[in-house]
């Protein structure tokens, strides 16, 4: 669905990596563009862009409301990526919750089109690095417990409750984004060890990967031509995480990672973690590494993006090296790492 120039667009989460880069990308293309942020967050990509900025919480019907009863077209970035029990609360009303005050809202605004940032997460986890997964593989409800998990298969159902209903919702599933405009650090922090050097093993698994701006054009494609109610993975390179910090050090120059951790060495590391965890739970702190996180990083978390290559003939162009190498100038610029 082709949007007129005159037509408002609303990106939520504009304030984030993804959701910055798609502001960034469909005003130089001089479309009308609303953002809704929360109030001190910002990102640097947002300067000087010609944008009409709503600052309010997604969590807040009335306020999503307001933001979206003057756009046409809907790109619902907004969310949280944490795996720290701490956050179970906060992860459900962001991702769950706003992604159904968004759908609520833009139904009864009278919305053409709404795209919705979902995930590979809430689709599952391969069983093997051979078996990838699609957009039919069904949910394991055991991962039911990893809030991140959960609500982003919550998300993908309301979304296709609401097709059913009437409005033209379509539902992107991105793999792991990396590249420019990852003011959080969620790649950095990896980053900033192997550049120090202190990255001494790698995790035995694996992940999928997909570049920031192969992602923004994956949201364009799908507001384009994504049929409602269907939802399409976005994976490009499938790497091992040895196979990741290798080509990372080598764009910084650093000595590369030889050794991966014992597979037969999790369930004692994971006994640690979960103790650890509990332990900073009581005191309402996080642990540096959530024991799902530890867990995942131990599988092959591998897609397959056939759907959305055939059906919407998404091709991306940026490889995994020249997206990490874009990642680390970003976070140079910035003084992060």
């Amino acid at each position: 669905m082709k949007s007129n120039q005159e037509d408002r667009i609303l990106v939520t989460g504009a304030s984030g990596c993804l959701g910055a880069n798609l502001t960034r990308d469909l005003v130089n293309e001089g479309k009308k563009v609303s953002i809704f942020i929360l109030k001190n967050t910002w990102h640097p990509f947002l300067d000087g862009l010609d944008i009409n900025v709503i600052y309010g919480d997604i969590t807040n019907e009335r306020e999503v409301e307001q933001a979206i009863k003057d756009c046409v077209y809907v790109y619902h970035v907004a969310g949280i990526v944490s795996y720290h029990l701490k956050d179970k609360q906060l992860i459900y009303n962001v991702n769950y919750v706003g992604t159904r005050n968004v759908l609520t809202a833009a139904k009864k605004s009278g919305v053409k089109k709404v795209v919705v940032t979902a995930s590979t997460a809430g689709i599952g986890i391969p069983q093997d690095k051979c078996n990838h997964l699609n957009e039919s593989s069904p949910f394991d409800h055991k991962f039911n417990s990893i809030m991140y998990m959960y609500s982003k298969h919550l998300c993908i159902k309301e979304c296709q409750k609401f097709a059913k209903q009437g409005l033209d919702v379509s539902i992107v599933s991105p793999t792991t984004i990396i590249g420019q405009g990852d003011s959080a650090m969620h790649m950095g922090a990896i980053i900033k060890k192997i550049k120090e050097e202190k990255m001494k093993f790698a995790p035995p698994g694996g992940n999928s990967f997909v570049s920031v701006d192969d992602a923004v054009q994956a949201h364009k494609l799908v507001m384009e031509k994504g049929q409602s109610g269907e939802n399409y993975i976005f994976s490009d390179e499938q790497l091992t995480y040895l196979e990741m910090f290798n080509i990372v050090a080598e764009i910084l120059g650093k000595k590369k990672v030889n050794r991966t951790i014992p597979k037969f060495t999790l369930p004692l590391i994971k006994l640690f973690l979960r103790v650890f965890e509990g332990g900073c739970l009581l005191f309402n702190k996080k642990t540096p590494l959530p024991t799902a996180a530890l867990d995942f990083s131990f599988k092959f978390r591998y897609f397959d993006s056939s759907k959305a290559r055939k059906e919407l003939g998404w091709i991306p162009t940026h490889s995994f090296k020249e997206a990490i190498g874009q990642a680390i100038d970003f976070y140079e610029r910035e003084n992060l790492l």
